[in-house]
């Protein structure tokens, strides 16, 4: 059925690394250089939107309460404070473009998921914080634009 509602989508200039399987991730805001870390409920609601499996808060609230067997009424409160959050931060945006709604086979979650968390995002404002292996080349870019 085809009816009009907002498409949240994932800002493009955001790139997402997953550190532990289905756990953790970082989004790298490669506008402004900040990261933010995410748990595992974080890191599944990012990657509905961004395969396009759910892309509105209530699919992503049904989406996350069915893949960590959690009440609805809370799914949908902590899904919409992490979009708020998500949005605060200039990564998501709405759009106005019709959206299908279906029951659509959710992605894979490519593994067990850790007991429920709510979502989390952690800002940190500078990749110079950064210190995973092999990131001494962004670091360094990021140093010498600041």
């Amino acid at each position: 059925m085809q009816m009009q509602t907002k498409k949240i989508v994932t800002k493009e200039q955001a790139s997402f690394t997953e550190l532990l399987d289905n756990q953790e991730g970082i989004i790298l805001d490669l506008e402004n250089l900040h990261y933010y870390t995410l748990n595992a409920a974080a890191v599944f609601l990012w990657k509905q939107m961004r395969s396009g499996s759910a892309n509105t808060a209530d699919a992503l609230s049904a989406a996350l309460a069915e893949a960590f067997n959690i009440n609805a009424d809370l799914a949908e409160l902590d899904t919409r404070a992490f979009l708020d959050e998500l949005e605060g931060n200039s990564l998501v945006f709405h759009s106005d473009f019709g959206v299908t709604v279906a029951n659509k086979a959710l992605a894979a979650a490519g593994g067990e998921l850790p007991a429920y968390d709510p979502p989390q995002l952690k800002l940190s404002n500078s990749l110079t914080q950064v210190t995973l292996s092999g990131s001494s080349t962004i670091a360094t870019a990021a140093i010498s634009v600041g």
